[in-house]
């Protein structure tokens, strides 16, 4: 949503829509004018949370992890916190993976099993802070490149996406990466960068 009050009545809907069916509903309003984390695609965000689930990863997606679990979890805030940091949130989810005889050691490879054969850095043409980055843009790229169904019969290319993304009020230099582009294939890849060239304001 690009408003405030437009997001505002699609949460209102879902609680109403959880009361029809005897469900109690809560949910919370975040900003989009970046990107959650650092990463945009499939295999990406899933490493991503899972360097989370570790005690590691973007700060921004541990606080809302920790925001949207205070309203489900017994426990208070502090304590989840202790748990991402300490390791009993990543034993807890590995626990849960093997009693559905799944394979948890594959979590810890995510990009190594779905890599894209094509990666392309996008850098910073001169010095300055992010003003901003334009989500949408990038969220385009994403679909653009295969991470996304443009119909309901399109495959999902787990690999491709958008990494190391700066987020906004980061300084940077002439040269550093911005971001890297993972793509299927070079032409795809070229599509992306030029859509990506203009996501990024620096003042």
């Amino acid at each position: 949503m690009k408003e405030r009050r437009e997001a505002e009545l699609l949460g209102e809907a879902m609680l109403r829509v959880g009361e029809t069916v005897g469900l109690q509903i809560s949910y919370l309003l975040t900003p989009m004018n970046e990107p959650l984390g650092r990463t945009v695609g499939n295999a990406l965000e899933l490493a991503e949370a899972i360097d989370v689930l570790r005690g590691a990863g973007p700060p921004d997606v541990a606080n809302l992890v920790l925001d949207l679990a205070i309203r489900v979890a017994n426990a208070p805030r502090d304590q989840l916190q202790r748990w991402l940091q300490d390791g009993t949130a990543w034993k807890k989810f590995v626990t849960m993976v093997e009693a559905q005889d799944g394979d948890a050691t594959a979590l810890e490879k995510m990009t190594q099993i779905h890599r894209a054969p094509v990666i392309r850095e996008i850098k910073a043409k001169r010095r300055g802070r992010i003003a901003k980055m334009d989500a949408q843009r990038i969220g385009r790229a994403s679909l653009l490149l295969g991470g996304g169904r443009q119909t309901a019969d399109d495959a999902i290319d787990f690999a491709v996406g958008v990494s190391d993304l700066k987020k906004v009020g980061e300084s940077v230099e002439p040269g550093e990466v911005l971001m890297c582009v993972h793509a299927r294939a070079e032409k795809s890849c070229e599509r992306a960068v030029l859509m990506l060239n203009g996501a990024v304001a620096i003042e």
